[in-house]
């Protein structure tokens, strides 16, 4: 895979996801699944051990949600706008602001971090934190192959993942039994490297990370 050239000049910035966490990401994910886990409960009889195993499930989900809340939103009029959210009384609020999914990442000859982040064909190429270029690679990026090379300088420089291996095995069981309850304990690690998206679903970086498991 290769890099196409830049259009102009670029400032030389930070990325602004070096430091920044998935909140947005792990409160659509739970929203989401609260949302899939009430309609299935509708639609479910009055008694029944399938019903109560949804309550369960139900319940967890919203106590996860609550708790990221309190402990990483402080704005009360802010978490009171997700709250409606998940009831799907209002849309989605615009804060916490999300993070540029993370589609490739490696390491160059000399060490530094090399960063393709992005979506929908805009992607960015962040070398140590400074924007070098804007390409369009997304049919690049979006192939599950166990090992992904991205050509920079002239280097095929091979994929690396961030995700523990106890979050990965996590993920691949979830792949295999995807009626079980998503690992939410490795929600946060898994939406910043790029491995899900907001539905938990794999994305194609995940499905890679799976595959060299």
């Amino acid at each position: 895979m290769g890099s196409s050239p830049s259009s102009g000049s670029l400032p030389r910035r930070r990325s602004p996801e070096a430091s920044a966490l998935p909140l947005q990401e792990e409160l659509a994910a739970l929203v989401h699944h609260y949302q899939h886990l009430h309609n299935e409960l509708v639609h479910e009889k009055p008694e029944g051990s399938t019903r109560r195993e949804l309550e369960d499930k139900l319940l967890d989900v919203r106590e996860r949600f609550d708790r990221l809340l309190e402990e990483w939103v402080p704005d009360e009029e802010l978490r009171e706008e997700w709250r409606e959210y998940i009831h799907g009384r209002r849309p989605e609020p615009d804060e916490p602001a999300g993070i540029e999914p993370l589609a490739f990442q490696g390491v160059t000859d000399a060490g530094s971090i090399l960063q393709v982040r992005g979506q929908a064909d805009e992607y960015q190429v962040w070398v140590d934190g400074s924007l070098q270029e804007r390409i369009a690679a997304q049919k690049d990026l979006s192939v599950d192959k166990r090992v992904l090379h991205f050509r920079w300088d002239g280097k095929e420089i091979a994929e690396t993942f961030n995700a523990s291996a106890d979050a990965l095995n996590a993920l691949a069981a979830h792949r295999d039994d995807p009626d079980a309850l998503p690992p939410w304990d490795y929600a946060s690690e898994l939406l910043a490297d790029g491995l899900i998206d907001v539905h938990f679903d794999l994305t194609p970086r995940g499905k890679r990370a799976i595959a060299a498991l």
